[in-house]
Order: structure tokens, then sequence, then C-alpha cells
């Protein structure tokens, strides 16, 4: 396919020779943005005359594996354009479309997916970020925690409880220009691990939001719709990272001589490897029956989706402790290849819903089902 190919190119000469430097210096990656939009990465879910084609969601996890193998970073940047364009147009007006889409598309902009607070992150309905009608405006008042491009963006799809903040209140999701007044920008602090990709905080004191601005679709629902989108490039970074810990680690068994003879001769390390490549066959399966079901267009199979970026991020975690362990020293130095990748899994256990809530999340739904009267294959098995 020749999306992969450019891919390929693409990594090998502007990603890879750049990867240890934007972990290092934690400085965003405009130039790996701009090099994937010259090749369209931003643009897999847009069909012809720019029209949303969910079809083409069956490559993303293909093209998020392979950046975040070398630069989790990178690969998070270049999927929230997409994340971005994909709610914008699946859901909103034609001026917003039009303002919006095509600069995200081609690296010049930037759109924040805020959410989370301070005080609820997996918890959304916990949230008190409010907008309140008034004619033609909504006034938007509350604050985002842990938004990715947040800092730098250009626009925010912000989650807000309508007119009351009680638990169950109304949601609405506004597309917020972050030059308005009263939009407050700010840098969060260093993760141990993504660096590289902005993060941070965006500030919102009784700021004027266009009604026009709202997208067509209730709140909750539709942020949710993209999160599941989100989730899939999550688990799709946890592949990589598998991927990247298991390379290295076969590297360093054929290579490192232990006690007279090569690593990989020891059944200890032979087992660590023989986990960890059984493991990512299984992670990056789960993953693209995930996306595969994200391109059927009715917004992917939930649990799947849960499944997949659950058990790939708890494995690439586990795994690239154990490529750590299999370094030794060299692996617990910050500039190496391993110790990255072993920061940039833990990141992927907690963003997009942490393991417990997608735990969580799949057991309630499971006796549900069963509580109904559901057949066992009714949660366990995906049906096109």
């Amino acid at each position: 396919m020749k999306i992969l190919d450019d891919l390929d190119e693409m990594i090998a000469t502007t990603l890879a020779p750049r990867a240890a430097e934007i972990d290092a210096t934690a400085q965003f990656p405009q130039d790996v943005v701009d090099a994937a939009a010259k090749i369209g990465l931003q643009r897999v879910l847009v069909g012809q005359g720019g029209a949303l084609d969910v079809s083409r969601a069956t490559i993303v996890h293909e093209i998020s594996e392979r950046l975040a193998m070398h630069s989790m970073a990178s690969a998070v940047a270049i999927s929230n354009g997409r994340l971005a364009t994909y709610l914008l147009l699946k859901y909103a007006p034609v001026d917003v479309i039009e303002r919006w889409v095509e600069p995200t598309l081609s690296g010049r902009a930037f759109g924040a997916f805020a959410i989370t607070e301070q005080h609820a992150g997996s918890d959304v309905r916990g949230m008190t970020t409010l907008a309140t009608r008034y004619g033609d405006e909504y006034i938007l008042t509350g604050a985002k925690s842990w938004v990715g491009y947040a800092p730098n963006g250009h626009y925010a799809i912000v989650l807000a409880k309508e007119e009351t903040t009680d638990r169950d209140a109304a949601m609405v999701a506004l597309v917020v220009d972050t030059s308005l007044p009263g939009v407050t920008q700010a840098h969060g602090p260093q993760f141990s691990g993504l660096r590289g990709m902005t993060n941070g905080t965006l500030t919102f004191d009784k700021v004027r939001v266009p009604a026009g601005s709202r997208l067509d679709v209730d709140g909750f629902g539709g942020m949710m719709d993209g999160l599941n989108l989100a989730r899939i490039d999550a688990a799709s970074y946890a592949c990589g990272l598998l991927r990247g810990a298991l390379q290295a680690s076969i590297e360093r068994a054929a290579t490192r001589q232990a006690f007279g003879r090569p690593l990989g001769h020891l059944p200890s390390i032979q087992s660590k490897i023989g986990r960890m490549a059984a493991d990512y066959r299984a992670a990056r399966e789960l993953t693209r029956l995930a996306s595969e079901s994200f391109a059927e267009g009715n917004g992917g199979d939930q649990d799947i989706i849960s499944m997949a970026k659950m058990f790939a991020s708890d494995a690439a975690r586990r795994h690239t402790d154990e490529a750590v362990q299999i370094f030794g020293a060299e692996g617990i130095v910050t500039s190496s290849w391993v110790n990255r990748l072993n920061r940039d899994a833990k990141v992927t256990q907690i963003f997009d819903g942490t393991s417990e809530i997608h735990e969580t999340m799949l057991g309630r739904r499971a006796v549900r089902a069963f509580s109904r009267g559901e057949p066992l294959e009714s949660f366990l098995v995906h049906v096109p």
C-alpha cells in the first residue's frame, strides 16, 4: 500500500533520526507533523471530495503502530489531527468544517480534545465545566486538564454540561476558538513519557461561544464516539512499543555476550522474549479487530476497543519493563531506546481511560448482558 510505503520512508528519513532528540528535549516535532501531512497521514479518514470515510480506519492501527515504535509523541501529534477532523466532519456545521478541517489536515492548525478535568478523570459525569445558553451564544466557564494541544491548539472541542452541573445533566460539545477572550492556554507539568507532545490546561472564563459552533450530537455521545477512535490509536501505540521492545530484546539477546556465550542462550531470556512475542501478536490482533469494527461506520465495537486498549497497554508496560531488564544497566539510561519505550508505555495505561476503568466497563457490560439473557458469544464475538 503506497501510504504505508511512504510512511516507512518518512520514518527512515525524518522520524527515526529525530526520535531520541524529541524525547530528550520534549520539543514539539513540527517537522514530523509537516512530513506526515505531506504524505497524507492525517487524511486517512477523508475520502473523495473531502467527505468522511471511516472504512479507511483499517490502516489507522498500522500507521500509529509504526510511528509509536520510534516516537509515541509524534504518533499522538499526528493522530490527534485525525481525531479532531473526524468529529468535525461527522458532527460540525459547514462553516466550522470550512474553517478548521483543511488547516488541521495540513498540519497548520491543531485541535484539542478537551474532556478531562483535574478532579474528574475517568469519571466524566463528575466534571463541572458549564455551558449556559443565551440567545445565539453559549457562556462557557470551567477548566480542562491533561489536554493534548492545550498550550498550542488553535481550537478545542470541549465537552461541557448544559445549564446545570448536576451529575446527570445533559452535555454539549462546543468547538471553541482558543483566541476568544476568556480562554487561557497553559503548559502542564512534564511527563516522564510522551515527551514532545504538548499537554496542559484550558481555562474558560465566561467565554462567549457562538451557538453555531456546537456539534450536532449529544455532547457525551459524540465525544465518546471520538474517544473510541482515540482508544484504537492508543492500542496501536502500545503495539508499536511492544514491537520495539521485542526487536531491541532480540538484538540484545543475539549480540550480547554473557558467561562466554550469547545472552539469548539463557532460558530466562528466551522465556521473556517468547512471551513478549506472543503478547505482541495478541495485542496486534485485538487492535486490528477494533479498527475493523470502527471501519463499519457505527462507532466501533466498544467491548473490542476496550479489550484492545487495555490488553495492549498493559502488555506494553510489562514487556518494555522486561526489555529494560534484558539490557541491564544500559536499560535504565534515560537516553536508551528501551528506556524511552518503557516510559511511553506507562502513559498508554493511563490516557484515554485507565486500564482499571476499561476492565470495570468490560466486567459491568458482561454482567448486564447475562442479566438480559444474552449468550456469552454476544459479548465476546463481534458480528459485522
